[in-house]
């Protein structure tokens, strides 16, 4: 696959006619749910999932909802930016960033963090009518470091002993391992300046 025309990316909501069943990240858990659960969760209100398309092709998908982020389980800098200033919220309301995948002929082409960078956007462009001030992931440990790398920070944990707990199963239990998961947040008032 040779360079990637970012102006042939389109990005529209799943619907029950999108035929989704060619689609293959090299994840089975991502397949199955873009597959088998996606539509149904939708329907139920859960999340929704959108198509990542490449000339008519769907060469990734994403999933959004709601969540929230406890400000107990982010870093002590955090409990003090709100401090003395009459905001007294246990949990701080998200918008989560379910799944995130692209097919495998299109890996390493830059369309994640295209993604990225839409989700940031649309994220920005709805904080303007509805409150809410994080991105959250719980990210699967073999893409943690794609999203350090595009702006979310790991929740304050113990990353070492996840990794070695990760480092473990893999040898048990190859699909376990798949599904471990580190929580991560972005924070969009970094952002706020790209409101306008």
């Amino acid at each position: 696959m040779d360079q990637i025309d970012f102006n042939n990316i389109k990005i529209k909501l799943l619907t029950e006619n999108n035929v989704i069943n060619q689609f293959d990240c090299g994840n089975t858990d991502l397949n199955e749910f873009l597959q088998k659960d996606a539509i149904i969760q939708k329907n139920f209100m859960l999340n929704t999932s959108y198509l990542v398309y490449y000339d008519d092709k769907i060469v990734g998908f994403f999933t959004l909802s709601t969540d929230i982020i406890n400000l107990k389980k982010l870093s002590d800098s955090y409990k003090e930016k709100f401090e003395g200033k009459e905001i007294k919220y246990k949990t701080f309301p998200a918008i989560k960033l379910g799944r995130l995948a692209i097919d495998k002929e299109f890996q390493q082409k830059g369309i994640g963090e295209l993604l990225i960078q839409w989700i940031i956007n649309y994220s920005l462009s709805i904080s303007k009518n509805i409150g809410f001030r994080f991105i959250s992931i719980d990210a699967y440990i073999t893409a943690y470091k794609f999203y350090q790398k595009h702006y979310f920070q790991i929740v304050p944990k113990n990353l070492k002993q996840i990794l070695e707990k990760f480092e473990k199963s893999k040898t048990r239990d190859k699909k376990a391992a798949e599904k471990m998961t580190i929580p991560m947040f972005l924070d969009l008032y970094k952002f706020k300046s790209l409101l306008s």
